[in-house]
């Protein structure tokens, strides 16, 4: 076995769905530590997919706890004490590698032109694949993107959309990592009989039969998610007495959704609800929509999955296919084609045997393959591995 490298890992800001990453590759890789750039991420940028993102939420959960980790708080600094703030960093910690996840700040043009220099292996972790981008987004981004991928040794690919994404750049395959993009799966995984009773106190809380079939949305309430389509859905489903919908989330469109949707009975605005609240809707709901235009994986899906509630997602999503296997795992319908989605939530409503299935098979797909310690082993890969051509 390879004599673990001192990693420096380097990220936004405290994320909830990595920190369980970073203690099992601590584990792992006894020297390695996390960077964070700042305490919290505005996804306000018009560059960022996240538009209208929520500059700081509380999810009940501590970020920064179980793992080696500062904060450089770079986004108070001008781009030169940036560049020599990271600069610094390197030089006292003298890490062998480095990992980044994107190359969408300044943060990490300048750490990728310091591994450069100080031929520092630079290991990349991105939430992408090609998607239905604005012409004027993909002429500005390609060839900065294209730049960027040309100093990295070895990529890590989060699921099978992310590979083929690097293998459409002529990344070779011997420099591509696979993982398995994951949540807690323990914290949201609960044993009996706490899900049955978390389900019955929150559907009665909203006058909501056992027998009655919920729809769940979790998500920021935004273009890109599409929420609209739920409420559309909805609309179409409601000629069934037994369907109801419960909408987690907050953002820049509830006013006006809820605007559109106040004469709609069995409709029920949650706002936003921390990881914990979160977890017990899965364990209260039948299923899952993900109705989203582009979404980079969609770990919404993995949470609910580790509850044992499936899922219907746009085939937009990184999990579709991936995690998400049609008619296995859950159920697949071209992004915006309500037709298909309403057929599909229809089938399940008459036949609750199938929606049994896939909740036990989509619960053991993403326990036994899509755990943090799994992503960590891939890490460690990544760090210890020479592909062949770098």
């Amino acid at each position: 076995m390879a004599i673990p490298s001192k990693l420096l890992i380097f990220d936004t800001h405290p994320i909830q769905y990595r920190a369980p990453v970073f203690r099992e590759l601590t584990k792992k890789l006894p020297l390695a530590k996390v960077v964070f750039f700042n305490s919290q991420f505005d996804g306000s940028k018009w560059w960022f997919h996240e538009v209208g993102k929520a500059k700081s939420l509380s999810w009940g959960v501590n970020l920064t706890s179980g793992y080696p980790n500062e904060t450089l708080y770079t986004d108070q600094l001008s781009l030169w004490k940036t560049y020599q703030k990271l600069k610094d960093t390197l030089t006292r910690e003298k890490p062998q590698s480095i990992l980044v996840y994107g190359y969408y700040l300044k943060e990490h043009w300048i750490l990728r032109y310091l591994c450069t220099r100080f031929k520092i292996d630079l290991i990349f972790v991105g939430e992408t694949f090609t998607s239905h981008s604005s012409l004027f987004r993909k002429c500005l981004t390609t060839p900065l993107q294209n730049f960027f991928l040309k100093g990295v040794k070895t990529f890590i690919s989060i699921g099978e959309k992310t590979k083929n994404f690097y293998l459409s750049k002529n990344i070779p395959a011997s420099k591509i990592v696979p993982a398995k993009y994951c949540i807690d799966t323990h914290f949201f995984h609960r044993e009996e009989p706490y899900a049955s009773t978390k389900r019955s106190e929150l559907r009665k809380s909203l006058g909501i039969k056992e027998t009655d079939f919920l729809l769940l949305f979790v998500g920021r309430l935004f273009e890109r998610k599409r929420p609209q389509d739920l409420l559309s859905l909805h609309e179409i489903l409601l000629a069934n007495s037994q369907v109801h919908t419960v909408m987690i989330g907050s953002g820049p469109l509830e006013k006006d959704l809820k605007l559109r949707s106040e004469n709609l009975p069995r409709l029920h605005w949650m706002g936003f609800q921390n990881q914990i609240q979160t977890r017990d809707w899965y364990f209260a709901a039948d299923l899952l929509v993900v109705p989203s235009q582009f979404e980079t994986w969609g770990l919404v899906v993995n949470e609910a999955f580790s509850c044992g509630l499936p899922a219907l997602v746009s085939d937009s999503c990184g999990v579709a296919n991936d995690l998400v296997e049609q008619e296995k795992t859950g159920l697949i319908y071209p992004v915006g084609d309500l037709h298909s989605a309403v057929n599909w939530v229809r089938q399940v409503l008459e036949n609750r045997d199938f929606l049994a299935q896939l909740a036990k098979n989509a619960q053991h797909r993403v326990l036994s393959h899509y755990r943090p310690d799994q992503f960590a082993d891939s890490i460690y890969l990544a760090v210890n591995q020479n592909p062949v051509g770098s």
